[in-house]
């Protein structure tokens, strides 16, 4: 880790001669590693993206063998080889950055080195790392003040103090602002990058619209934010600057790109699929009923349906919800006599349910009926 730190140092120390400002050093740093990091990076976007496109397949598979944990690994296996896929080319771009960032730490510590046993009126600055030759060492021991470490500051920012020690410290106002204001950047640039993943990739945005957990990961930037509140300014510079360049490195990749520009369009072909065969199962289905297992209400000036109520001898049959009344004092109806209510069989060629629909030409028949029934009962 030592040689890292001196080469870190080593291109900062670089970059200072060219630029003699330690935050343009610092921002020429990120670019430089964001840059060399590119081919990884657009490997890792296309990798992720086929992986979305297999994700029928792993769920076919894991349903297949979900009773054996080999079979699945060796069928998961099978599938990346024969798709050309490493399930691990997506986390590439978020475990490059992170040596370096424990590195860059490193290496901003140890430029503020303090001799130990020094006090003022003495120089006591002591910066590891750097080389004793170069125009940023030089610097960093001239502008330390006396009995304390080396500073690097940049446009009114000692970018060696963490935002927690401006504030808590009282270092004044322009170092609580200036730190506070780049924390707040970083923030801000890594909370639009998971936006603007969700906006290019609609696989992403659909996972979070199914899962609310998914939504959860927008709250990270801030959590992460509120954790290096007690880094050094410097190394807060660094990270907004890479995730500002991240921000504009997506966007190229998914206006530009042709390959992850074919593999979004699979993506979205296949929602489009999805959303047309979800609305003909509902087609299919029916209207959904209603809440609580009540029936629909029929709309007012609807005609009613027939209810049909089968009792003995298919007696006792009811029309529009009125259950047809058996004779007084139980008395079986006469030979050739239908009980109240009751319509007639339907005629030969004529369906049960055509002649339910008849219903109101024999209820409206009903008084004559009852009329008849009553001559034949006095004869």
């Amino acid at each position: 880790m030592t040689q890292l730190g001196r080469l870190v140092a080593w291109v900062l120390a670089g970059f200072y001669s060219l630029v003699p400002n330690y935050a343009v050093a610092i921002v020429l740093l990120g670019l430089v590693f964001m840059i060399l990091v590119i081919p990884l990076t657009l490997k890792s976007t296309r990798s992720m993206l086929a992986m979305q496109k297999l994700q029928p397949q792993m769920k076919q598979l894991q349903q297949q063998f979900k009773n054996d944990r080999v079979a699945l690994n060796q069928a998961l296996t099978d599938l990346y080889k024969k798709e050309g896929v490493s399930p691990f080319g997506s986390c590439l771009p978020t475990l490059i950055p992170l040596p370096l960032f424990y590195v860059l730490f490193n290496v901003i510590e140890g430029l503020g080195h303090k001799r130990a046993g020094c006090s003022a009126p003495a120089s006591c600055a002591e910066p590891w790392y750097v080389n004793h030759n170069t125009k940023m060492y030089h610097a960093l021991v001239q502008t330390a003040p006396p009995g304390e470490g080396a500073q690097m500051h940049a446009f009114g920012i000692n970018l060696a103090t963490t935002p927690w020690d401006a504030v808590t410290q009282h270092l004044g106002a322009a170092q609580a602002f200036g730190s506070l204001l780049l924390l707040v950047i970083m923030i801000a640039a890594n909370y639009y990058q998971q936006v603007q993943i969700s906006n290019l990739n609609p696989m992403v945005r659909q996972s979070q619209q199914a899962n609310p957990q998914m939504r959860m990961m927008r709250l990270f930037p801030i959590v992460f934010g509120l954790i290096s509140i007690r880094f050094p300014s410097a190394l807060i510079l660094y990270y907004a600057v890479s995730s500002l360049f991240r921000v504009g490195q997506q966007w190229m990749m998914y206006r530009f790109d042709p390959k992850v520009k074919a593999l979004v369009a699979i993506d979205e072909r296949d929602l489009e699929v999805a959303e047309v065969q979800l609305e003909q199962s509902e087609r299919k289905g029916g209207k959904p009923a209603a809440p609580g297992g009540q029936q629909p209400k029929r709309p007012a000036g609807a005609p009613a349906k027939p209810a049909l109520e089968a009792g003995p001898n298919h007696g006792n049959l009811a029309l529009n919800g009125q259950a047809g009344s058996k004779q007084p004092n139980g008395a079986r109806p006469q030979r050739g006599e239908r009980p109240q209510g009751e319509r007639p069989p339907p005629r030969q060629g004529e369906s049960r349910t055509a002649g339910a629909r008849q219903a109101g030409r024999y209820q409206s028949a009903g008084g004559s009926q009852r009329s008849r029934s009553r001559r034949r009962r006095g004869r």
